[in-house]
């Protein structure tokens, strides 16, 4: 081998070298690159999904916020429609009791009342108060009871009321006490 032939060789075993080594360096290089990129990649995907978490939470949050407070009027506007509702039932029921005392019925409950009220007496000083309204009943009450009546200077709508005042005890069977007792326990 001459000289040259191996000066060619030389230099191409020394290009053939540097070509591979060249090439290795550029495929690490493109493997740290990607393995970076990779990382870069990642770390971005898991800060865009944590924003967009944070984002999606406060979403949320804001409109559980808005439903609550929806709810809250309209929990008002079903209470004020309620309310109103029965103060119109009420209204109505205290018109029925009106004109139910024009009734023989109302009469006859009256008389019932009245005796019953002196069966829980036994005898104890009672006295039995009617609505000043039935002040017109009181004679034919006291006729039909044998018993004496005192008009009340307050109006509870209807019905009686007794005071047994030796022993504290008051018998309350008026109209007034009655609606009083369902309205506070009614519910729509």
């Amino acid at each position: 081998m001459t000289l040259d032939e191996k000066l060619d060789q030389f230099y191409t075993s020394a290009i053939e070298s540097a070509t591979n080594q060249n090439i290795q360096i550029v495929e690490d290089y493109k493997k740290s690159l990607q393995t970076v990129f990779e990382d870069h990649k990642n770390e971005a995907l898991k800060k865009a999904e944590a924003a967009y978490q944070m984002e999606a939470d406060k979403l949320m949050k804001d409109k559980n916020r808005k439903l609550s407070a929806e709810a809250i009027k309209l929990k008002r506007k079903i209470n004020d429609k309620s309310e109103e509702l029965t103060d119109k039932l009420f209204q109505e029921v205290k018109e029925k009791l009106i004109e139910f005392k024009s009734t023989k019925d109302y009469y006859n409950l009256l008389c019932k009342q009245i005796k019953e009220a002196m069966e829980f007496a036994r005898g104890d000083n009672l006295t039995i108060y009617i609505d000043p309204s039935d002040g017109n009943l009181k004679t034919s009450l006291e006729t039909d009871t044998q018993s004496n009546l005192t008009i009340s200077d307050r109006d509870f709508i209807g019905g009686i009321r007794a005071v047994i005042k030796e022993k504290n005890i008051l018998i309350d069977h008026s109209f007034l006490s009655r609606l009083e007792e369902l309205r506070n326990s009614f519910v729509f």
